[in-house]
């Protein structure tokens, strides 16, 4: 809220103002802070870091059509973070449906015999195939866990795709048509205000993005699988 920012308040070494973002609840306002003063009508250029579309969606209340930061997360082993040394968040498959380095290696020396994880260890973490018998299985291990969420999904992607063109027939609707629409959503117990269907389209809109990363993280793996052993 660009309106709460005060001359006075940054310009007198008062860095309690110069914070992160966050919700005032004084002014019950969502406010940006800056080291200069804004006017109403200014143009300001705003940098949300390396957020995850979950994230904007839990701070911010919106999504990124294209959002490099975007990311997935799939339930490990609990070994598995004994394994490694990276932080959990750097576990992940990227919004390119890639399973991230950090990820893969440690899948790798998982899925490695426990006799010999020591021995091959420095070539997980190097981010090389330790063979490439490993590399179907750590791959497939993989593929598997998105296939299992995928599955627990009460809904497929199409029928999230489908939600999502509903949504923007009703927000684009009319007079007549947006009236008997809304009657027809009341009648079955579902709330038709603007906010409660921008809501939904918002939740509707992460999690059919979410499951398309787990998608493409499936076939990314079988086409890994496949350059490893033409034989899979």
């Amino acid at each position: 809220n660009l309106d709460n920012l005060k001359e006075d308040d940054l310009l007198d070494g008062n860095t309690d103002r110069l914070t992160d973002p966050g919700f005032d609840e004084a002014v019950a306002s969502y406010c940006f802070y800056a080291k200069k003063n804004y006017v109403k009508g200014d143009q300001v250029l705003l940098s949300y870091g390396t957020y995850t579309n979950l994230e904007l969606l839990e701070y911010y209340g919106f999504l990124l059509q294209e959002n490099p930061n975007d990311k997935a997360f799939i339930p490990l082993e609990s070994e598995m973070y004994s394994l490694c040394s990276w932080p959990r968040d750097s576990l992940y498959i990227s919004k390119n449906g890639k399973p991230s380095f950090a990820l893969i290696s440690t899948v790798r020396l998982w899925a490695t015999p426990e006799r010999n994880r020591r021995s091959v260890k420095h070539i997980a973490f190097s981010g090389q195939l330790i063979s490439n018998e490993n590399e179907v299985a750590a791959m497939e291990w993989i593929a598997n866990k998105c296939r299992d969420l995928l599955t627990g999904f009460p809904s497929s992607i199409e029928e999230d795709a489908l939600v999502l063109c509903m949504i923007d027939e009703i927000e684009n609707c009319s007079g007549d048509r947006e009236l008997a629409i809304r009657t027809l959503l009341e009648r079955n117990s579902v709330k038709a205000t603007r906010s409660d269907i921008c809501r939904l389209k918002l939740a509707v809109e992460w999690r059919h993005r979410y499951k398309n990363i787990l998608s493409d993280c499936i076939l990314y793996c079988s086409c890994t699988r496949m350059l490893d052993n033409p034989s899979c």
